[in-house]
């Protein structure tokens, strides 16, 4: 597998290959801070690109086919690959090529919409966290694959919204990855708003209090709790899906 972490070179490569079947929706500034954390890596051949990006206890696959059997190349450990249509729509070709490669599908996420948020936005008793504490928090409430988690390096105080006991203890911590929100409560702050909180806290910041401003969240459709609480906030599934598919130990478990 080749490793490059030279920004234009990553560009120039991914420009080769069309979006027509993949997953492949890495943004320049994605890439670039990607690289500067060493956290990407890729193989290219006639008929695939493939873009490796390690996340905590696993790589995201990122990947452009040309060709129908294009083959994945070894990679040792997790992978986990996201699938982004419409409901309704099967995602065909990339879901296929995915099943054929040993790839089981693990998740769906549903996406729900906000035109601003209902109740009040503030972000009052809401904190930073450090990055361990962020760390900490996740690791022990997400599954990794599942949370689709950066790596420990890539967390950052200032993207962190903490809820505190009186003793200074993080009850729930939200963290802004840019396009995607994690969120988690300890077990023993459920039940006590906890998750809104954080969430006005985020939206206050977000829209500079422009009540219009329109949000997407990503959501289990088994998460109970969190499809109440985002209800609650006045979102509603607009029907979008994302399936996630994971590969286990691919290749060389003896290597």
């Amino acid at each position: 597998m080749t490793i490059n972490n030279q920004y234009n070179d990553f560009i120039e490569l991914q420009s080769r290959y069309p979006r027509t079947v993949g997953n492949d929706y890495l943004l320049p500034l994605e890439i670039r801070r990607r690289l500067e954390y060493g956290n990407l890596s890729f193989f290219a051949d006639d008929k695939a690109l493939f873009i490796f990006e390690q996340r905590e206890g696993f790589r995201k696959l990122h990947f452009r086919l040309i060709s129908d059997d294009a083959k994945l190349p070894p990679c040792d450990g997790t992978l986990a690959a996201f699938l982004t249509y419409r409901k309704g729509r099967y995602p065909d070709k990339a879901a296929d090529w995915l099943r054929s490669q040993g790839f089981i599908y693990k998740k769906t996420l549903e996406r729900h919409t906000a035109a601003g948020i209902a109740g009040s936005l503030s972000n009052e008793g809401i904190e930073n966290a450090s990055a361990d504490e962020v760390y900490s928090m996740f690791s022990e409430y997400f599954d990794a694959v599942e949370a689709d988690m950066p790596p420990r390096e890539m967390f950052e105080p200032g993207n962190s919204y903490c809820a505190r006991s009186a003793e200074g203890e993080p009850l729930g911590i939200l963290y802004d990855m840019g396009r995607t929100l994690i969120v988690a409560v300890s077990d023993k702050a459920r039940g006590q708003g906890i998750g809104r909180r954080l969430y006005r806290a985020f939206a206050l910041g977000k829209s500079g209090g422009n009540r219009n401003y329109v949000f997407h969240e990503w959501i289990s459709p088994d998460n109970k709790a969190s499809l109440a609480m985002f209800k609650a906030l006045g979102f509603a599934p607009d029907a979008t899906m994302s399936d996630c598919y994971i590969k286990e130990n691919v290749y060389g478990q003896n290597s």
